[in-house]
């Protein structure tokens, strides 16, 4: 198996319900895609293959509109994702830090793979 991916991507996006919606909040984005990257480092051109700025991209296009659940923000860049060539299985990972609880948690989060 080859992937390729990247992880601690941070957007600020309104996520969630009530107060989240006031203002943005930091969203750390993870993801991991099976390709063949043979011909890339063969090559050592990134145009043999999938660009890392080109996931960067699809990741933001996938969090474009409202997004009331980090299910949703998920799902969405995995749709982007999938669309690319010759890519496998993709795991996406997104988090909320300091979700609004009671009490004190780090962060809330959701995995996605297909």
């Amino acid at each position: 198996m080859k992937s390729i991916g990247l992880t601690g991507v941070i957007v600020n996006k309104v996520c969630g319900f009530g107060k989240e919606r006031e203002k943005p909040q930091k969203i750390y984005i993870d993801v991991s895609l099976e390709t063949d990257f043979k011909a890339v480092a063969e090559e050592d051109d990134p145009s043999a293959g999938i660009d890392f700025r080109t996931i960067y991209t699809l990741i933001r296009k996938g969090l474009e509109g409202e997004i009331y659940t980090l299910e949703k923000a998920a799902l969405s860049i995995l749709r982007q994702l999938k669309g690319l060539d010759n890519v496998g299985k993709v795991e996406i990972t997104v988090k909320k830090i300091n979700p609004t609880f009671q009490g004190e948690v780090k962060n809330s989060w959701v995995t996605i793979e297909e």
